[in-house]
């Protein structure tokens, strides 16, 4: 897991164990530099006149990869590794300058320069707490993640400043007795699993010490000692506190990289920076609110299995409701009468409608399928390759003009080590063999009927495989939900389906909607959820398994524009989140100003401003209720 920040005078890269910081002159985020060439796990888009390279050993990438020197590089395209505590990869357009700095080469260019840098790290593997699969062992396995926190301060609401928590075991006859520890404050809740998963996020994030016992939920310390009320009313509160403590200390950090703390209405603020938690929470819940839209919910069932999805949620600090939900009106799904319309007969689906939290984005871990919410299966994802390999499949002759999403995948990953194949009318032992060999995304576009995906000689059911290697997929076709959840079964970590039959324009409107936003690196259920705005019938299309995932990480924010005309010009409105937001600020494109990620930057634009903040930026921006890019919708720009 790694993320970056960048500020006017520095750029940083945080990884599991290891940081690297960049000097800087002037950075913003925003260009067209060159592609880096190789997959890195976060990359940073920006401008500078001047970017200081903390290593003494980088390499210039080309036909003979040699030292960098002091001198000039000329013209032409320049792509470098730096051999620091992050594999730094970095890419721009010469000529430039090279310095000896005290801490290694400085590159100088004569003007402002668009610039690329690229952050890897190797992962390595999780700790283990091996616990009882009861809820005394849930509450354990939540205990030893909270004591993994490498600091008592605001900046552990940074999510590159919180290690990632142990992976959890459930094994009969374990125990679960953890060392007390009398400075950490601790948690109580009832002996219910649906109780210690809600409770999770908040104790983690103070690191208290969680424990079952009878009676209400309480929270104790030296600074706070607080009742809850029962479920339900208990998720509510926490899902609250979780998001004002987090949103208070993304205002009051000071991080690397990031340009300070942030405006906010709080008595005290330098004494807080230097406070506990539990201190820090005892002014949410005395003075209010300071967090925005949560990013994400996570709904579960009372089912002690759940237990091992505590990775998950805590790493993405994602607070946890009850499931519940109703049955779905089918008029919500828009059926339709007109069967002629519709690719074939599909199996049937038990949608339901989720009872839902103030969050940007939705996890599901309860009975029936949810609509406006992921279904969360699968394991944590392995590790990727250097390239990408993507497969598009057409198995339906009329549905061939959505074959030219190879095309989108090609020009949105451009610049990589990209392999991009159309197969077509693929027979079932063909389209198995496809699932069962390592690839990024295989996109599939045809008809899925009871029986499974059709293909020439029959029909290929997803949960007859021996394995799905393919990491991700979309599967394209009506009612496609169950071959997509057994494919997560059996080991993709994600992939977009369909609840019931759709018309074929709406599918290729989507299916092109959608591969336009995951090869530009949104997650997966953001992209659907951009997506499925395109069309009528949206709410058909669901994800299953990691809703978070990627299949290839943004450049720079995976923000989105909202265009609207106005008396004086446009409306323009800018959101960088994502269901793995928690905690990150982004730079308001408007003024140049941190924000917490998750709130809504805003101006007003005359036609020519608004022609160079999209010349500046490349990202998707919805007007008059359409999906479009910048660097396409520049050139076409409205009259006001």
């Amino acid at each position: 897991m790694v993320e970056w920040s960048g500020a006017d005078d520095r750029l940083c890269g945080f990884g599991e164990r290891d940081a690297i910081v960049l000097d800087t002159e002037g950075w913003r985020p925003g260009g067209d530099p060159p592609a880096l060439g190789v997959r890195v796990d976060a990359a940073a888009i920006g401008t500078t006149e001047e970017l200081g390279l903390p290593a003494r050993d980088v390499i210039v990438i080309g036909d003979d990869d040699r030292p960098l020197s002091e001198g000039t590089l000329a013209a032409g395209v320049h792509r470098l590794t730096v051999d620091g505590p992050l594999e730094t990869r970095v890419a721009f357009e010469g000529p430039a300058s090279v310095d000896a700095g005290p801490e290694g080469p400085r590159l100088r260019f004569p003007e402002t320069r668009s610039v690329a840098v690229g952050f890897s790290e190797t992962p390595t593997p999780r700790e283990t707490v091996t616990v009882p699969p009861t809820p005394a062992g849930l509450a354990a396995a939540v205990t030893a993640a909270a004591r993994t926190h490498r600091t008592a301060g605001p900046g552990r609401s940074h999510p590159g400043r919180r290690p990632r928590t142990p992976q959890v075991v459930l094994e009969e006859g374990a125990t679960a007795d953890p060392e007390p520890d009398d400075d950490r404050p601790t948690m109580t809740v009832p002996a219910d699993p649906t109780a210690v998963l809600v409770a999770a996020p908040l104790a983690y994030y103070l690191g208290a010490d969680l424990l079952t016992t009878a009676g209400p939920p309480t929270l104790g310390g030296d600074a706070l000692d607080y009742e809850f009320e029962p479920l339900p009313a208990f998720a509510e509160a926490v899902g609250g506190l979780v998001g004002d403590l987090c949103g208070l200390d993304t205002a009051l950090r000071s991080v690397d990289g990031e340009s300070g703390p942030l405006p906010v209405d709080v008595d005290g603020a330098d004494r807080l920076r230097l406070a506990t938690p539990l201190e820090r929470l005892r002014v949410v819940v005395d003075d209010g609110s300071y967090g925005g839209t949560w990013p994400l919910a996570t709904y579960v069932n009372d089912d002690v299995e759940n237990g091992r999805y505590l990775p998950y949620l805590l790493d993405r600090l994602s607070t946890v409701y009850p499931a519940e939900a109703s049955e779905l009106d089918p008029q919500a799904l828009l059926k339709r009468s007109l069967d002629e319309f519709f690719r074939g007969e599909t199996a049937s689906v038990e949608a339901v409608d989720p009872t839902l939290a103030d969050s940007r984005f939705h996890a599901w871990r309860g009975d029936g399928t949810p609509v406006d919410a992921f279904t969360l299966l699968g394991d944590e994802p392995g590790s990727a390759g250097d390239g990408f390999d993507v497969e598009v499949v057409c198995n339906d002759e009329a549905m061939r003009s959505e074959g030219d999403v190879a095309e989108v995948y090609r020009r949105r990953l451009d610049g990589r080590s990209v392999d991009v194949r159309v197969r077509e009318r693929l027979t079932t032992a063909e389209l198995a063999a496809l699932f069962e060999r390592p690839t990024d995304l295989v996109h599939f576009i045809g008809h899925c009927e009871v029986e499974g995906l059709v293909c020439p000689d029959g029909h290929l059911a997803t949960a007859d495989l021996d394995g799905c290697e393919a990491a991700s997929f979309f599967l394209n076709a009506c009612g496609s939900y169950h071959e997509g959840y057994d494919l997560v079964r059996r080991g993709a970590t994600a992939g977009a389906v369909t609840l019931t039959t759709v018309l074929d324009e709406q599918a290729v409107t989507v299916g092109t909607a959608f591969a336009e936003l995951l090869a530009a690196g949104f997650a997966f259920d953001r992209a659907m959820a951009l997506a499925r705005g395109e069309v009528l019938a949206g709410q058909d299309y669901v994800v299953v398994g990691d809703g978070t995932a990627r299949l290839r990480s943004p450049r720079g924010d995976a923000g989105v524009f909202e265009l609207e005309r106005a008396d004086d010009g446009f409306a323009v409105g800018y959101e960088a989140t994502a269901p793995d937001a928690a905690g990150r600020r982004y730079r308001d494109p408007f003024d140049d100003r941190e924000r917490a990620a998750g709130t809504t930057a805003r101006a007003t634009l005359d036609r020519e401003r608004l022609r160079e903040l999209f010349e500046r930026y490349s990202a998707p921006v919805r007007f008059d209720g359409r999906l479009h890019w910048t660097d396409e919708f520049v050139d076409d720009l409205p009259e006001h």
